[in-house]
Order: structure tokens, then C-alpha cells, then sequence
């Protein structure tokens, strides 16, 4: 696996359980891989999967978003957190509602009402 994907990968699977510099190095990698439960480690394997099969312009685009991610500052990743486990707590149709907004807002460059 490439060395740059498998962090992403692991992000998007555990947003908030895996430690900043698992981007560090291999050896630091694998152990934070034992540290994930299975569901975790399945669902990090099945991102994977999917990222490979990507064309090169998307996966270079998830790679420079993760490498944003990276770069900001603890805190601000620490209220991104926070605010992506509000999301997984909305019920269904509210969460609905939220990423209908978003999508307007983003195609359209307005705030969200």
C-alpha cells in the first residue's frame, strides 16, 4: 500500500481515533493498524480498495486534501472532529437536510441558510 494513501485512507475510516503522525513512518503505521478493531481495519482496507480504482486526477485530489488536513493546526483538526461526530450523530433526514445544503451552497458559493 502506498505509503502517502494509507493515512488518508485511515482518516476517513477514523476521524478522531488515529493518532496525527501515523503519516510519520511504516513501523509507527503497523502499530497503530494493531490498534484499530476489525469493523475499523475492514472499513480502512475497503477505502483503500476503492482509492486504487479512482482515476490518478481523484486520487491526487483526496491526497492534496489529506495533506490540507495535515497541515492545520491541532486545534483546528480537534473542531473538525468534533463537528464530523455531531454529523454522524444527526438523526437520518436531518443529516440529509445538512448535506442538501452544503451541495447548494458549494455549487453555488452562498452561505447556507
Amino acid at each position: 500500500m502506498s505509503r502517502r494513501v494509507i493515512p488518508y485512507v485511515l482518516c476517513l475510516v477514523c476521524v478522531g481515533t488515529v493518532p496525527a503522525g501515523i503519516a510519520v513512518g511504516l513501523p509507527l503505521l503497523a502499530q497503530n493498524w494493531r490498534d484499530l478493531s476489525p469493523k475499523e481495519r475492514y472499513d480502512a482496507l475497503q477505502n483503500y480498495r476503492r482509492h486504487q480504482q479512482l482515476p490518478a486526477e481523484r486520487q491526487r485530489d483526496i491526497e492534496k486534501g489529506y495533506e490540507r488536513w495535515r497541515s492545520l493546526p491541532p486545534d483546528e483538526r480537534a473542531r473538525v472532529r468534533q463537528n464530523y461526530e455531531r454529523f454522524k450523530q444527526m438523526p437520518p433526514r436531518e443529516r440529509e437536510r445538512f448535506e442538501r445544503k452544503y451541495e447548494k451552497w458549494r455549487r453555488h458559493a452562498e452561505p447556507p441558510k
